[in-house]
């Protein structure tokens, strides 16, 4: 059965078709200014990186990080040392405090062309995840951040192999079953197999769990691809299935939980003579051959660290670059009857392989009984002999936009994708429309996506728990899709939890923002045609930056923090 089809129905309530627009304000916003003493890490784009998926991530990262979870409204960011530092607004000077360094990231690797810059979330009250943008990826604890503890490593290690950098997008904490504690990461780099293939957006899910030891562990991995852009990827709560949008569509490439299908892969490979069959668990793979009248001194059997050659009476059985590092010493072999049994232990346990030696796929994946046992365990909860019906219809009716909505050519797709079967079970089809920002409205749920709507925008927070989906609008900009298809020069577009206000913010010279709803305190309002009595007005305001180019934002109620290569500023909303 295809995806359900779901269209995006705003609630009218929720709308106001007598918006009376923005009114121009000269009021002074409060702001406070810190000077830096040593700039903020940063890494451009070079030669080699002309794309667009190259530009989002490079240009577009932001360098500032907000802590949901932290009262005090604390902000983060990195700085040329490689110093997560920490800052907030002291409740009694009423001043940005001095830059706290509270983890100093190890340079395990030097930094090399095509690295990403280091981003960093908070996961609960306690847990931090950071990724380097070499390739390492450092899990750590962080105690009460209200107290401005210093953090301390729980793991690290280069969780994708081959030197391949990322950039971290989302971060999950859970509870699992029997009180398994488990961590899912969404990382996303850009890749080009081959000059004459198209760049493309990779995204890892990749899951840890903790030991009885009380150290976390890498226990699978899975990678989703799509040739094009990638406008928003998160996880949903319960780490079942993964939400993408991007105007390529998105699936599964790897999956060492539950394996892919092989109707699902190509079909030069479904057809290939399969020489060998080959399982794997967190510790070690077997690779068995079927043989006849096996003679053992006719066996070879050679490993290296990261190289295989197994022969039979001078016959090439399997030879290559092996897909991870192996414990050379520990490789041995068996015979069972017509079968030649090899295995090989892997130096990173947990690693799940995708295959045994890197582009061969003459090996038939058979999963292992125990790990088929566990899935099953793990699925029991989530059978149901009821599946919803598709529904059809579009999102928007074409009346609704304008030419300014129709920005390219390609339609963009939100997919819900499920990581037990590696299918699509929901999809949106948002037409030309772009995500225009996300705002973390619920720490409990996946971002919320700001989708135009006529000349609003809408945020609808997706939600799901095992088979269920579903998208809700939480709340409406008003008039803020006509006002930021003004701004061609916008850089970023955030809102607070509370959608009080929404900020647009070039890259230099000049910040919008742009009030919902303030109340009107001074004097008594009426509206010149109908007499009504005015309670709020909505408010535009103007902030001129320095020249100094804006690096890093970040929203909450109160507080609206901007982030230069050398200074950070609070502006108090």
């Amino acid at each position: 059965m295809g995806p359900v089809l779901i269209e995006l129905c705003p609630n009218r309530l929720l709308l106001d078709p007598n918006f009376d627009g923005y009114k121009l304000s000269l009021q002074e916003i409060r702001s406070n200014k810190l000077e830096l003493t040593k700039q903020v890490d940063r890494i451009l784009l070079n030669s080699n990186q002309y794309t667009l998926l190259h530009a989002k991530l490079y240009g577009l990262h932001n360098h500032l990080i907000g802590d949901p979870f932290d009262e005090t409204g604390s902000v983060y960011f990195v700085d040329v040392d490689w110093n997560i530092c920490k800052t907030y607004i002291d409740p009694f000077t009423e001043d940005l405090i001095q830059p706290i360094t509270v983890w100093q990231i190890p340079r395990d690797s030097t930094r090399k062309v095509g690295d990403y810059n280091v981003s960093l979330k908070f996961v609960n009250k306690d847990i931090a995840v950071i990724a380097d943008g070499t390739g390492f990826m450092h899990i750590v604890n962080t105690d009460c951040r209200n107290e401005d503890n210093i953090f301390t490593l729980l793991f690290s290690d280069k969780v994708i192999g081959n030197d391949e950098g990322f950039v971290l997008l989302d971060a999950v904490y859970k509870v699992g079953e029997s009180q398994k504690e488990e961590l899912h990461v969404l990382l996303i780099n850009v890749k080009q197999d081959n000059l004459e293939e198209r760049f493309s957006s990779i995204l890892h899910w990749i899951s840890f769990s903790k030991s009885t030891e009380k150290c976390w562990q890498q226990e699978a991995i899975r990678q989703l691809k799509t040739v094009g852009d990638i406008q928003y990827a998160a996880l949903q709560r319960d780490c079942i299935s993964v939400y993408v949008v991007s105007d390529n569509g998105c699936n599964f490439i790897l999956n060492s939980d539950n394996p892919i299908l092989t109707e699902n892969k190509d079909i030069n490979t479904d057809n290939a003579i399969k020489t060998y069959q080959w399982k794997q668990d967190i510790e070690e793979i077997t690779i068995r051959f079927l043989l006849e009248s096996i003679d053992k001194e006719l066996i070879h059997v050679d490993t290296k660290p990261t190289e295989i050659d197994i022969k039979y009476n001078g016959n090439n059985l399997l030879s290559g670059e092996l897909h991870q590092r192996v414990d050379s010493e520990s490789t041995t072999w068996t015979i069972d009857k017509e079968y030649l049994e090899v295995i090989i232990n892997k130096s990173e346990t947990g690693l799940m392989w995708p295959e045994v030696v890197k582009g061969n796929q003459e090996g038939e994946y058979v999963l292992d009984s125990c790990i088929v046992e566990e899935v099953h365990e793990r699925l029991a909860h989530l059978c149901s002999g009821n599946e919803a019906m598709p529904q059809s219809g579009s999102t928007f009716n074409s009346q609704q936009v304008e030419e300014c909505d129709f920005e390219n050519d390609k339609a963009v797709t939100f997919e819900r994708l499920n990581g037990m079967t590696n299918n699509i079970t929901h999809k949106i089809n948002l037409g030309s429309h772009q995500i225009l920002l996300t705002a973390n409205l619920n720490i409990n749920l996946s971002p919320a996506l700001g989708i135009r709507h006529d000349v609003d925008i809408c945020l609808w927070q997706p939600q799901g728990s095992g088979d269920d989906f579903s998208v809700t609008h939480e709340g409406t900009l008003l008039a803020f899709g006509y006002v930021q298809a003004s701004k061609q020069n916008r850089k970023f577009t955030v809102c607070p939890p509370d959608m009080s206000y929404s900020a647009i913010c070039e890259s230099s010279r000049h910040l919008f923002i742009y009030r919902q709803k303030k109340p009107v305190s001074s004097c008594e309002l009426r509206n010149r045609t109908t007499g009504r009595r005015i309670q709020n007005i909505a408010q535009q305001q103007v902030v001129n930056l320095a020249t100094e180019e804006v690096i890093g934002i970040y929203a909450t109620n109160t507080t609206l923090f901007l982030l230069s290569e050398t200074s950070v500023i609070a502006l108090r909303m």
